[in-house]
């Protein structure tokens, strides 16, 4: 009996995974690393036509293809899984075009053929809000074709990206992506996914306490220093506290929008969206919309959850009995603005480390 692979049996270099998109893209992506490319319905019934037009239904496949060095075959070895390559794929994918997608896992991969997992593919969406339309985003214009993925690509291929970098971005967009698969079910859930998003972001930078803390602090802190045995420790334990909270949060994310974020926005009731000069107490309000979640589980997701007008902000102070509740959702964005602005943030990081590519992607919309 012949030990040779039957020729029909499939490679164990490469390896296939299934993912989809509850918009619509045209174009593929083809370098010597990886493949993007459609994974056409079946047109022979109703099926396939309904699902590629804007509807609940709405759902396009591709296939994303790679090959890798053979696995080694030695006694004790673990088969290789490639499949959260398709996860993050989708992350990168979602924040570059604003868009929902998803992961069914492998179609084949190892030398084995896989069953993807289907119950995602089968959903229904609201074909209106903006991630799910068929339309480009109308904050950050990236063209739905996905040879816009170049710029993005060599975060996989790359082998000068430093590993640190590219785990806690990895890490963020995923985060995004997640919040756009939840919302229309656990809005509050979403919303957080947001928010450790952020977090992550935010976690980039580094600032001295001179650049976050305001001048009140900062003589307290003094103080603490000149008057105290040891104060000079105290008086960094205490900065340090400080500099790792709402503040650095607030000011890391707001340094990475611009005017074009504030002129490009997505809803047609102006009075409802971001304004320059109150966008940091919109974004504090966010980060203490998620703390009072946390610490007392308080739900917030009816007044945050997409509406009909896809603004930014609340339109009015919802009526509550708690009153400082109330303040924190007249000032905390809506989904579709938090969402908004952390995509915003960031591909305007990414173009800013490493990625310039992503302006030109804009730029050519």
């Amino acid at each position: 009996m012949s030990n040779s692979k039957h020729p029909l049996r499939p490679d164990e270099t490469i390896h296939k995974i299934l993912i989809s998109t509850t918009s619509r893209m045209v174009g593929e992506f083809v370098s010597d690393e990886i493949l993007i490319c459609h994974a056409w319905q079946n047109f022979t019934n109703s099926s396939g036509t309904i699902r590629m037009e804007e509807n609940p239904v709405s759902r396009s496949g591709f296939i994303i293809a790679f090959q890798t060095e053979p696995h080694n075959k030695e006694s004790g070895i673990v088969i290789p899984d490639y499949s959260p390559v398709g996860e993050v794929v989708c992350s990168y994918l979602s924040v570059l075009f604003g868009k929902r997608f998803d992961c069914h896992g492998l179609v084949e991969g190892s030398g084995f053929y896989n069953t993807p997992d289907l119950l995602a593919y089968s959903s229904i969406c609201n074909p209106k809000l903006p991630f799910n339309t068929h339309k480009q985003r109308g904050c950050f214009k990236i063209p739905l074709n996905l040879s816009s993925f170049s710029p993005l690509s060599k975060i996989l291929t790359g082998s000068d990206i430093d590993p640190a970098f590219q785990s806690k971005l990895n890490a963020a967009c995923k985060f995004y992506m997640q919040a756009l698969q939840n919302v229309e079910y656990e809005p509050e859930v979403a919303y957080l996914h947001l928010i450790t998003s952020g977090e992550i972001l935010a976690g980039f930078f580094e600032y001295k306490k001179e650049e976050v803390l305001d001048q009140q602090i900062l003589d307290v802190l003094n103080i603490i220093e000149g008057g105290l045995e040891n104060g000079q420790k105290i008086s960094r334990q205490l900065s340090n506290r400080l500099l790792g909270i709402k503040r650095s949060f607030v000011k890391s994310l707001c340094s990475l929008v611009d005017q074009r974020f504030f002129e490009s926005r997505e809803s047609e009731v102006e009075f409802g969206c971001f304004k320059p000069d109150f966008i940091e107490r919109n974004i504090g309000a966010a980060y203490d919309l998620r703390s009072k979640y946390v610490h007392t589980g308080v739900p917030f997701g009816n007044w945050i959850q997409p509406r009909g007008h896809h603004t930014d902000l609340q339109c009015g102070r919802p009526v509550v009995s708690d009153k400082d509740f109330s303040k924190i959702l007249e000032k905390a964005p809506t989904f579709l603005g938090l969402e908004r602005f952390i995509r915003y943030c960031l591909l305007n990081f990414m173009a800013s480390n490493g990625f310039p590519e992503i302006m030109e992607c804009r730029d050519s919309a």
